[in-house]
């Protein structure tokens, strides 16, 4: 789509503002943005934007969902939180590190091998049957910390993750170094089975689509020396914007659309349990010595004090337990409603916060905001980071 701006025509990608927030324009935060927009121009535009999604076909708003080009400002900030993330992770392990992945450590390499090679695999038998069938005494399992049990190939194969983690963060070498990431989180997650609770599944569902991803095309390393490198050949727009790509639009509609079946499949496992059903599945989570704070005795005088009011305790308890259910079962139909996005993703931030305040589950909590961000519009990433952190990003 063509507009005229002054006189002079611009390409916005053929669309200007999508119903649930995505743009495709080439300038992120600059002149021609959404931001910087008349607002009665925005008004026509978005009028002529439901007009012609009125008339458009499925198969072109299929191929607009998942193959218009935008701007790699939303990809760029997730691989950059992923990578911090992922460092973090791995950094924990180094205070305790030969008894998650040694020879001799919780879970032995005995034990281990148990696991990987002589745990039987059971499917379903084909016929009508309460009974299963085994397959397999092969576990698909991978971990280099199968086969480097000395101390001291460990600690080179934990520095050269640790290594590939960094590098993702700062975006060096980024698609490189997304993928040894990877590699590195299934290594221990699958040797050390026993320190993981939720946080291994989301961290690994991020790397993979960093692997994917365009994530060094903005915020990265990457990105600087390939501007220092036009800029020395002499290239007069080197310092301009990251162009639109379809590979950043594909990558980031996975991620939400694989956000929403996560909630889908919570809200519809927790709807199998009674205790979400009476309203006291919150209590089970606040009263858990497993997950709280219980050494500060504020939090157990808060406790306290709700147990002795019966109807407070229910209203608190029920409030949660239905807000839970609600926001999970219905964010992944709602959330691609323009005017009530914006609801859903505060409220899914709002739980998340939560869970890592009061469950302790904080790491786990980061990995569902950093995707939550996935249903963040490019412009207003760009807008926030290049216009109020940076003025002008460089990277």
């Amino acid at each position: 789509m063509k507009t005229t701006n002054g006189g002079s025509e611009t390409y916005d990608g053929g669309l200007s503002e999508t119903r649930d927030g995505f743009s495709s324009g080439n300038s992120i935060g600059g002149k021609n943005s959404i931001f910087d927009r008349p607002a009665s121009s925005s008004k026509n535009a978005n009028h002529r934007k439901t007009n012609s999604d009125d008339s458009m076909g499925w198969f072109e708003q299929f191929d607009r969902f998942w193959f218009t080009p935008v701007a790699p400002n939303t990809i760029g900030l997730i691989r950059l939180l992923t990578g911090c993330l992922i460092f973090y992770i791995t950094l924990c392990y180094s205070f305790e590190l030969l008894a998650f992945v040694g020879p001799d450590g919780i879970v032995n390499q005995g034990l281990a091998d148990h696991f990987r090679k002589d745990t039987p695999m059971y499917v379903m038998a084909p016929e009508w049957s309460e009974n299963t069938i085994e397959i397999t005494k092969t576990n698909l399992s991978w971990s280099v910390f199968y086969h480097a049990t000395s101390p001291y190939w460990i600690w080179a194969f934990h520095l050269g993750f640790l290594t590939a983690n960094f590098c993702m963060a700062i975006g060096f070498f980024s698609r490189t170094s997304s993928i040894l990431s990877w590699i590195g989180a299934l290594a221990y997650i699958h040797r050390a089975p026993s320190g993981l609770f939720g946080m291994d599944a989301m961290i690994m569902i991020l790397l993979f689509y960093m692997i994917i991803a365009p994530g060094g095309e903005i915020y990265s390393l990457d990105h600087y020396f390939q501007k220092m490198r036009r800029k020395k050949a002499g290239d007069p727009n080197w310092n301009e914007s990251p162009k639109p790509l379809i590979l950043s639009n594909f990558v980031t509609r996975m991620i939400q659309i694989h956000f929403c079946i996560i909630y889908l499949a919570a809200a519809t496992s927790k709807l199998q349990g009674s205790s979400w059903w009476n309203g006291t599945a919150l209590w089970g989570v606040l009263a858990n010595y497993s997950f709280n704070p219980m050494h500060i005795s504020a939090y157990t005088s808060v406790l306290v004090f709700l147990t002795k009011h019966k109807v407070l305790w229910e209203i608190i308890m029920t409030t949660g337990c239905v807000y839970t259910i609600i926001l999970e079962s219905s964010f992944p139909f709602l959330v691609w409603n323009r005017k009530l996005k914006w609801i859903m993703i505060c409220g899914s931030i709002m739980l998340h916060t939560g869970i890592g305040i009061l469950m302790g589950l904080t790491t786990f909590s980061l990995c569902m905001v950093t995707l939550v961000l996935g249903f963040f519009p490019p412009e207003f990433i760009g807008n926030l980071i290049d216009r109020h952190l940076f003025r002008r990003s460089s990277i």
